[in-house]
């Protein structure tokens, strides 16, 4: 069933500008083999199915194997106006609620510039800021699909922590917190080091189980404790990955005493690191649902 709540709340919207013309970019997403290349991929994910029946009506079934889990997404298409206006509902079951997407594509100049509107339930409202964040890889990912192969990847995790807000954010700010979690799983952390102001820095070091070390640092951007950090990232030592400046976001809400952190590392080069980044943070998230735990615990 599609809900409608255009009237009582505001819609989600992101606008992008394409260097490909409008019709590329509303091919891209009708096309079976170009969708299952960049529509709801993940860096770790390999696309398992994707059908699409294109007209008015028809529907979509874009299915994505992430690990043990197939994530899936269904919808029909409500408007078909090639190059410039594609409606159409998602949700996650086939015959489960559903949202409304409208995508608006102009010329502007030699490319285009499209508008991607979500009109959300009130539940998912709640969680627009990771709704942005996927949208916004998302349309990373239609850039690379039209040509631009220097668009950047996004990394985007979910976790639930047993703790209050305001003790995960102590354990991601406070470098004796730091020590006991920041680095991929089998990892040692060496140091954790902070400013914690506007234009502070970070810093921390990590050993691996063969000995060798990495360094990675950064600058505070925005601090709203306890419920949001956003910082940059750089490795100053890791023979595995060049050196690139990103963007971490880290948004927590807590409800029942317990923490929902919404992680965005944005501005990576490739799907291959965005896939490593994922797979060291994950590990790093494991620690620190122990130490959250602990804390929690302790407080208690």
């Amino acid at each position: 069933m599609l809900q409608r709540i255009d009237d009582v709340l505001p819609p989600l919207s992101i606008t992008r500008r394409f260097a490909a013309p409008p019709a590329l970019l509303f091919d891209a997403w009708l096309d079976p083999k170009a969708v299952g290349g960049w529509l709801f991929r993940t860096p770790n994910g390999q696309s398992a199915h994707v059908e699409i029946d294109a007209r008015v009506g028809g529907g979509f079934a874009i299915h994505e194997q992430r690990g043990e889990i197939l994530a899936t997404h269904f919808g029909e298409y409500l408007e078909i106006e090639r190059p410039s206006r594609l409606v159409f509902t998602l949700g996650m079951q086939r015959d489960g609620a559903s949202t409304r997407i409208e995508i608006d594509i102009r010329p502007d100049g030699a490319g285009s510039l499209l508008t991607l509107t979500h009109y959300l339930t009130p539940e998912a409202a709640t969680k627009s800021f990771a709704f942005r964040a996927g949208w916004t890889g998302i349309l990373e990912g239609l850039a690379r699909q039209a040509g631009e192969a220097d668009a950047p990847h996004r990394l985007i995790l979910l976790r639930t922590f047993e703790a209050p807000r305001a003790l995960v954010f102590k354990c991601w700010t406070e470098p004796q917190h730091m020590m006991r979690w920041l680095c991929p799983a089998t990892f040692t952390v060496l140091f954790a080091e902070n400013d914690l102001r506007i234009g502070g820095k970070w810093r921390a070091g990590m050993r691996s189980p063969e000995g060798e070390e990495f360094v990675h640092h950064g600058e505070y951007i925005e601090i709203d404790a306890p419920a949001r950090l956003v910082m940059t990232h750089e490795w100053e030592r890791n023979h595995l990955e060049p050196k690139a400046l990103t963007t971490i976001e880290v948004q927590l809400t807590e409800q029942d005493g317990k923490t929902e952190m919404i992680f965005v590392q944005s501005g990576l080069a490739t799907a291959e690191s965005a896939a490593s980044h994922g797979h060291g943070w994950t590990g790093a998230f494991d620690s620190l649902a122990e130490l959250a735990r602990e804390l929690a615990t302790r407080d208690h």
